[in-house]
């Protein structure tokens, strides 16, 4: 539900778009104000999991989740869709950390490699069916609801989820790490300071105030780098824990990701936009 929710808005944003109003770049803040805080939070919500326990970080994760898919139901405006989309990725980031370490609380052995193989392959076809679905559900405009029902279709299964778990167990670390706050919030600043100019823009035209956004961006990334190392030198829990980039297989797998979500999901934005948008307007 959380990955389907990532894509499903990519083929729906036109008719959202038309129907809301707003400018064009506005489309692209639709998918993008919800991928953004569920990606920069998504350790965190691990960490709070880790101090607070997995199974109430989960239901209250899923609550929130819940509540923001019906308040994007009801959006009046773009501005309120955007804003309830970042609600909506921020209790996203809250489960799907909690997912992982349940099953390695509920699960052992052959079991647990068994779950862990499931859950992949259900996650990664959410993320592809997304589209698709969300252009089947726009266009059979359910009762009229048009898009919005792309968003409704979250409150069954937030439901049927709340209902099955108190059946799961509780769970926390043995030890409680510490919640790096300071290093949340200049990964989060860092990257909205890199993103926002980019979003909708002409990068053969950009701005003084835009390049300024983009060199503001980079410098706090470089210092949340220089956070992060200073707090596993003081024996606290960093955000991102410095010793996976010791080997050369953990940055190799990122770049490898960068460039497969890049290329995928900016290639399916650009597609649907030139069908929907750029194509119906040249004929």
């Amino acid at each position: 539900m959380n990955l389907l929710d990532a894509t499903v808005v990519q083929v729906a944003a036109p008719a959202i778009h038309a129907d809301l109003g707003g400018a064009v770049s506005d489309v692209q803040w639709f998918t993008a104000a919800y991928t953004l805080p569920f990606a920069v939070l998504l350790v965190g919500g691990g960490r709070l999991g880790d101090i607070a326990g997995r199974r109430r970080l989960f239901v209250i994760g899923v609550t929130g989740f819940m509540a923001a898919s019906a308040a994007c139901a009801l959006a009046p405006g773009v501005g309120a869709l955007i804003a309830f989309r970042a609600v909506q990725g921020a209790a996203a980031a809250l489960i799907i950390p909690q997912t992982i370490g349940l099953i390695r609380t509920m699960f052992s052995g052959a079991e647990m490699s068994k779950a862990l193989g499931s859950i992949g392959p259900v996650m990664g076809l959410s993320a592809v069916c997304g589209p698709v679905l969300g252009g089947l559900i726009t266009h059979a405009d359910l009762f009229g609801s048009s898009w919005r029902a792309v968003f409704l279709v979250n409150i069954p299964l937030c439901l049927v989820v709340l209902a099955l778990s108190p059946r799961l167990m509780e769970d926390r670390a043995p030890e409680r790490p510490t919640l790096d706050v300071t290093g949340t919030l200049l990964a989060m600043a860092g990257v909205g300071l890199l993103v926002r100019p980019l979003i909708g823009a002409d990068l053969t035209a950009l701005s003084g105030w835009s390049w300024a956004g983009i060199a503001a961006g980079l410098c706090l990334m470089a210092v949340f780098a220089v956070h992060q190392r200073r707090v596993a030198g003081a024996g606290r829990t960093p955000l991102v824990e410095p010793s996976l980039f010791a080997r050369r297989g953990f940055p190799a797998a990122l770049v490898t990701s960068t460039v497969f979500f890049a290329v995928t999901n900016g290639l399916t934005t650009v597609v649907v936009l030139h069908l929907q948008l750029a194509l119906p307007a040249e004929c």
